[in-house]
């Protein structure tokens, strides 16, 4: 495909209607719009120099709402090459949209797109699981949500998404997060499946005692998808679950920021807004808001490992017996964040895996104890 032509990729899409940008409070000189290659349909656009991709879930009008108040937000200085595609089109049956939507996602991550999709439902991430399938390297999964989509009983195991994209064996999936669960929205047995697949996961109270303690997590992963569910109904109000508790709309934006920093996420999908919200703008807003956050984060990413040698950066032994042998620890000089090493058990495969971590697991190793994230990996690899 020629980057500069685009016509591959194009005809997938619906442009963007002429936008009537949301007034700015603040009356701002210059906005995101003003830095934006937007496909109208009436100029051309380059994905030579792009390196953030916008793109419309199919069949959901949010997306051009977000973007009335997305693009009048101000501008972000540091960051260049964002190229908006359109809406895309759905197809003649719900098999060829599933399709022509894998093909557009498998495409953009090969040539190492960062992709944001504006709108769709938690029910697309097994399409998008399977786009980035194959490109056939191992795939980090998070999900920001108040419940789970996922059935503890094997006689269930079809019934959600979420089992499929977890339990299917012929994915690339190698890890998987749930932050901002609520206890009274989840089934015990669903957390003790996830024990089983030494998968991780954060309750909506532990996040708030230290917010800080999610961003390793975001480090980690590939893919996000981000319920605007998980916000609160107070702050967003077009969700796809009212509910009186949940995120407050500035700890939504620190997360958002967050999956922007880490060097490793490529996809960001906000998902699950009311298909009807009559005049209420408060959610759009909020999305447009959230998905600002994540493009300065993604200006400040440092180039941290994976694109920085690990080896390169000082290391920290900590003998624990209770591990069998030593655990690394890696601390990067250019930000402070920190990494450990996960060694494969077997002798046959001499390599590690890093997972990003924070001073707090080298603090408890230190102490005697095995850190969580390290103990999963582990058992994972096993």
């Amino acid at each position: 495909m020629n980057d500069d032509s685009l016509s591959d990729l194009l005809h997938y899409f619906d442009p963007v209607e002429v936008l009537q940008p949301a007034i700015s409070p603040i009356g701002l000189a210059k906005n995101l719009g003003d830095k934006t290659q937007i496909n109208t349909g009436g100029r051309g656009i380059s994905l030579k120099d792009a390196s953030i991709i916008i793109i419309g879930a199919p069949g959901d009008p949010i997306a051009d709402r977000i973007r009335r108040h997305l693009y009048a937000l101000g501008p972000i200085d540091e960051l260049e090459g964002i190229v908006d595609l359109g809406n895309f089109r759905q197809g003649k049956t719900a098999r060829d949209t599933h399709k022509g939507w894998e093909d557009v996602i498998t495409e953009l991550g090969r040539k190492q797109k960062i992709i944001l999709i504006l709108g769709g439902s938690t029910e697309q991430i097994g399409n998008q699981i399977n786009a980035f399938t194959r490109l056939e390297h191992p795939i980090n999964l998070m999900l920001i949500s108040p419940d789970f989509h996922l059935a503890a009983k094997p006689k269930e195991a079809d019934a959600t998404y979420l089992n499929r994209v977890l339990l299917q064996e012929d994915n690339f999936l190698f890890d998987f997060t749930h932050l901002a669960y609520q206890s009274y929205y989840t089934d015990p047995a669903t957390l003790e499946l996830l024990d089983k697949l030494y998968f991780s996961y954060m309750r909506l109270g532990e996040i708030r005692q230290d917010i800080r303690e999610t961003e390793p997590y975001f480090r980690n992963t590939d893919m996000l998808a981000f319920s605007m569910s998980a916000i609160r109904a107070s702050d967003s109000p077009g969700s796809r679950l009212h509910s009186a508790n949940g995120l407050y709309a500035e700890e939504g934006c620190q997360l958002a920021r967050y999956a922007g920093l880490s060097d490793k996420l490529m996809c960001f999908s906000l998902l699950d807004t009311d298909s009807d919200l009559g005049s209420n703008e408060i959610t759009p807003n909020l999305g447009a808001q959230l998905i600002w956050h994540f493009l300065q984060g993604v200006s400040q990413r440092k180039s941290d490992y994976p694109f920085a040698p690990i080896k390169s950066y000082q290391k920290y032994i900590v003998n624990l017996p209770r591990a069998g042998h030593d655990i690394n620890f890696y601390r990067s000089p250019k930000t402070d964040r920190w990494w450990l090493e996960v060694p494969y058990p077997n002798p046959k495969y001499p390599r590690s895996v890093y997972v990003a971590c924070t001073v707090r697991d080298y603090q408890l190793a230190s102490n005697g104890e095995i850190p969580d994230r390290w103990l999963k990996t582990y058992q994972r690899i096993c």
